[in-house]
């Protein structure tokens, strides 16, 4: 990874990181269990998928292998992914495996874990000598990527999803 990668990624990470945390800081339990209908997460299931997916985001980037038949993303088009990832417009359903099922027994004990999660994520992106554009790793939803392009995914998906946190709290159904 190089250091312009690094710095990238880096930012990434810790903007992603605090735009989700922001999101529901301060939330009360009705706001937090809040569904605008029953095809909609709550705020508390959009907490669960993001805590469940970094860990496994985290696993599918640390694990990757070489794949000489594989392509990277061109570095040019790393902004424009980061912003593709983060926009609303084009919704996609969650593979089963990281759909909120009720794992965790509070907000706390999934805000930890997102946190040490994330805390992984840094330091691995920090510390990382591997050219991560020559590595590759099945994404559920993408198919083979390389291991730079999931890193930003990991980076980038909390700030997709704080996103969506703001729309539940516009609904005019929202309870105050």
């Amino acid at each position: 990874m190089t250091e312009a990668e690094r710095e990238f990624a880096i930012r990434q990470l810790t903007e992603g990181r605090d735009a989700f945390l922001s999101a529901f800081a301060g939330l009360s339990a009705a706001q937090l269990h809040f569904k605008a209908d029953s095809d909609n997460w709550s705020i508390a299931e959009c907490i669960e998928h993001i805590t469940v997916t970094e860990e496994a985001l985290l696993k599918l980037v640390t694990n990757g292998k070489a794949n000489p038949e594989g392509v990277p993303l061109d570095p040019a088009k790393d902004g424009r992914m980061a912003a593709a990832v983060v926009n609303r417009n084009r919704k996609v359903s969650a593979p089963a495996s990281v759909r909120p099922t009720g794992r965790f027994q509070s907000l706390d004990e999934a805000g930890a874990k997102f946190c040490g999660s994330r805390e992984r994520a840094i330091s691995f992106a920090r510390d990382c000598t591997d050219d991560l554009r020559s590595l590759f790793t099945p994404h559920p939803v993408l198919g083979d990527i390389d291991c730079y392009r999931c890193l930003l995914l990991l980076a980038l998906h909390p700030a997709r999803h704080a996103a969506q946190i703001e729309e539940i709290k516009r609904n005019p159904a929202f309870p105050r």
